[in-house]
């Protein structure tokens, strides 16, 4: 049988006591489609990176266990449609991530990487004195050109209305 892991999401609106009830809910539906070897782990209320809904905070739990392929589905269903405290989940197959990443560091091995590009230094050429007119006529180049009218320059394009 696979090996299967469940990551799932309870949103900030759970009460920390119930949290408990809907983890052995969730270990129960497990057992229920043939799960077997089922092993919890709560990693506790961490804050989430992006709100989803008005949620801000979470209760992570992951759950590992060995199911068969024709079970998954069902098991998937259920947990989609049970509980509505549970605001993400994902399972993953864990043999099949597995046997992916060996063949991706296989893959990774035999490319051939490149160090940083080397500093190349290019020899100026002498220029001939110049005179009072040639230095007029002579546009900054990039690297010259100060930073603040770089950004009053970028500022100036970023308000420019272009709906005229």
């Amino acid at each position: 049988m696979p090996q299967y892991e469940l990551m799932y999401l309870l949103g900030s609106h759970v009460a920390d006591d119930e949290v408990p009830k809907i983890s052995a809910n969730i270990l129960k539906f497990a057992e229920d489609f043939g799960g077997t070897e089922v092993k919890e782990a709560q990693l506790g209320k961490k804050k989430l990176a992006y709100p989803i809904g008005k949620t801000r905070n979470g209760h992570y739990i992951v759950v590992n266990f060995a199911m068969d392929t024709k079970n998954i589905n069902a098991f998937d269903a259920k947990i989609r449609t049970q509980d509505q405290s549970i605001i993400r989940y994902i399972i993953v197959n864990l043999d099949e991530h597995l046997a992916r990443m060996a063949k991706d560091k296989i893959v990774q091995s035999k490319i051939v990487r490149k160090g940083p590009p080397a500093e190349v230094t290019v020899p100026t050429p002498k220029a001939p004195a110049a005179t009072p007119a040639a230095s007029k006529k002579e546009t900054p180049v990039l690297a010259e050109i100060n930073q603040e009218e770089l950004d009053k320059k970028i500022e100036a394009a970023l308000s420019e209305d272009l709906t005229k």
